[in-house]
């Protein structure tokens, strides 16, 4: 509940206007046709069902109406033939060879030989094969030796046992398993026979006259026929014998006994739902006649569901195209209205860090021409006041950092001035001059009425008068060590930086060692872009629970160190709070201090 309210909060008071728009159109436009798509789906999948299952029941009946006048060209051919007078005799009561020896007979004959090429002519039909009993020498009188054949060639064949075994059967249409090899191999693939039973040999056997066509050309009525990649059709007999198929493979895979096909198929006319070996299957068929030949159909439902998914995703590309389209438009809508709205904003967020920047388009009158005129004005106040700003804090910096110098100055002069006065009471007067001129030199080097920067060779050699003067003091005791690169000292530094560091090692570093005697070490270098100073003394260091304090301006009780908080606190102030100085030391052992400031201050 929390996650809508804050997904509401969102879509209402941050999201960015031109997207709110958007989807707010898109909102209206799509929801209502994704909802009547979706409403749809159901029907749209039983309408395609429907008209696929209408579509297979035509092509069904019309690749049975081919089959049909195919079969009744072959039972016109077999008429043609057995018309002939010299086949319709009866023959019982002399032989069939005495009859074909007779003058008379030869009238018949070559129109029986007529009628035979005739019928080759049709380019299903291979070959025709007559099949007397016995071997007569007397055929060879004849003009047609190769239509002439003797029933022993073909007393083995499986279509001749039936015939045999039923004494009724008159005609036959044999498969391909029927014939023998060598049928199959000059004469034909499939084949329609008749037996003529006014033709019998003294020894009871029969003239048969048989038709050869190509199971090819059955198969490619089929193919013709069939639309669906993975359904297929098939021919079987009354024997269960498949005549011919679109797939053997499927044949096999989808077959079913010839007397069960009306009971588990049911009408006709219609299509039915029957599953084989876990596959449902959309299943119809026709009875061809005047054989006993039916054509199956199978046709999978899965790719009927498959071609419905296939209209529905070309559905769904449509309404995807129409989204695309309805998403453009609705983003061009919003972004005419929104795109000044929205470059104020985005301007305003670039500039959330920077100085703000004018915008174009103060012409305009309506309500965003105003905003972004009212908003020129306002840039326009805010650079003033970030000017007069820059310039106060600019006085503010120097002259707290002239305040803070204004206290090291009278600190470092009061302790200089002392110098002078042991100096004199000791009667030094040589040393005294001496001590009053490096004075004098030091602040004409130091004092400035308005820059409070110095260049770093400047400021070191302020450092090394001071030095100079505390061993005017204290007779050379201190050593002092410089090592800077040249190309550092063209750099400048705030005014008074090192002084108060150099004045706190020898005051409270090595004037409190016993002999106090000592070196200080001045160290710079480049790193970063910024320059490091580090300046090292051999003092007696600072106390543990006195080093943390020591920059933080607590528990100071005066002298140079107020020079040194100060000093950070200047440094701090000119640049940030990444500059300044850094204690380390090791008490008994000696101090390190570093110094890092900027190197572009020059």
């Amino acid at each position: 509940m929390k996650k809508r309210y804050q997904f509401v909060h969102f879509f209402l008071h941050d999201m960015k206007f031109k997207h709110k728009f958007m989807i707010t159109h898109l909102f209206l436009v799509l929801v209502p046709t994704l909802f009547v798509l979706i409403f749809l789906y159901g029907r749209l999948s039983h309408i395609i069902t429907t008209n696929t299952i209408a579509s297979e029941q035509a092509l069904v009946s019309q690749t049975a109406s081919t089959l049909e006048a195919t079969v009744n060209q072959i039972e016109m051919a077999m008429n043609t033939i057995l018309s002939n007078p010299l086949l319709s005799k009866s023959l019982y009561s002399e032989s069939l060879y005495a009859s074909l020896s007779r003058e008379s007979e030869q009238t018949d004959a070559k129109e029986l030989y007529g009628n035979i090429n005739a019928v080759l002519e049709q380019d299903f039909i291979t070959a025709i094969r007559i099949y007397l009993p016995g071997e007569p020498d007397v055929v060879e009188k004849y003009d047609f030796p190769d239509t002439i054949a003797f029933c022993d060639s073909i007393t083995g064949s499986y279509w001749h046992g039936i015939f045999d075994g039923s004494p009724k059967t008159s005609a036959l249409y044999c498969p391909g398993f029927y014939l023998t090899d060598a049928e199959i191999d000059s004469l034909g693939s499939l084949a329609y026979i008749c037996k003529l039973n006014q033709i019998v040999s003294p020894e009871g056997e029969y003239c048969y006259i048989a038709i050869y066509f190509s199971a090819d050309y059955l198969q490619d009525i089929l193919l013709r026929n069939l639309t669906k990649n993975s359904g297929m059709y098939y021919l079987i007999n009354s024997r269960n014998s498949v005549v011919t198929s679109s797939d053997l493979r499927l044949a096999g895979t989808y077959f079913m006994r010839y007397e069960s096909i009306p009971d588990v198929i049911g009408s006709r006319q219609e299509f039915s739902t029957v599953k084989i070996l876990e596959e449902n299957l959309y299943m119809g068929y026709r009875d061809i006649g005047p054989t006993d030949w039916r054509l199956v159909s199978a046709i999978p439902v899965k790719d009927v569901i498959a071609d419905s998914r296939k209209v529905l995703l070309s559905t769904l590309a449509g309404y995807l195209v129409f989204l695309a389209m309805a998403g453009g438009t609705a983003l061009l809508f919003s972004q005419s209205i929104a795109r000044r709205l929205s470059l104020v904003v985005e301007k305003m967020n670039e500039q959330s860090s920077l100085s703000p920047v004018r915008f174009k388009g103060e012409a305009d009158r309506d309500e965003i021409g105003q905003l972004v005129y009212h908003y020129n004005l306002m840039v326009d106040r805010i650079h003033q006041l970030m000017t007069e700003q820059r310039e106060i804090a600019e006085k503010l910096k120097v002259s707290e950092a002239n305040a803070l110098q204004a206290q090291i100055n009278p600190h470092f002069l009061y302790n200089m001035l002392d110098m002078i006065n042991w100096l004199a009471l000791d009667g030094k007067q040589k040393e005294v001059s001496l001590a009053v001129q490096t004075l004098s030199k030091f602040y004409k080097l130091t004092l400035s009425k308005k820059n409070i920067m110095i260049p770093i060779g400047k400021e070191l050699q302020h450092v090394e008068l001071y030095v100079r003067l505390q061993n005017m003091r204290y007779e050379d005791k201190i050593s002092f060590i410089i090592d800077v690169p040249d190309d550092i000292l063209d750099h400048e530094i705030p005014k008074l930086v090192l002084q108060p560091i150099v004045e706190n090692s020898i005051q409270h570093g090595i004037f409190e060692k016993e002999s106090m005697e000592g070196t200080i070490v001045i160290m710079a270098w480049m790193e970063e872009g910024d320059i490091i100073f580090v300046i090292s003394d051999d003092g007696v260091g600072i106390r543990p629970e006195k080093l943390p304090h020591i920059l933080t301006g607590e528990g100071q009780g005066g002298g140079s160190n107020i020079g040194i908080y100060n000093t950070h606190l200047r440094l701090q102030l000119l640049y940030n709070d990444k500059y300044g100085l850094h204690y380390e030391s090791v008490y008994g052992e000696g101090t390190e201090v570093t110094i890092r400031i900027p190197a572009d201050s020059s």
